[in-house]
């Protein structure tokens, strides 16, 4: 089940950055830093570690 917040939410799921820029026009709502939309230079993706269960 799926909640729609506001009138005109037509998705789901993660909101894209640029969203959240207007959102928050444009603005860090904890610091107030300027909020810019990330390039893929910016983005990393990192593998996480695979844990192995300990079988006793």
């Amino acid at each position: 089940m799926y909640k729609f917040d506001k009138v005109g939410q037509d998705f789901y799921g993660v909101r894209t950055p640029s969203e959240i820029k207007t959102i928050f026009g444009g603005k860090c709502p904890r610091c107030g830093h300027e909020l810019s939309t990330p390039t893929l230079e910016d983005i990393k993706i990192k593998v996480k570690a695979k844990i192995t269960p300990v079988i006793e």
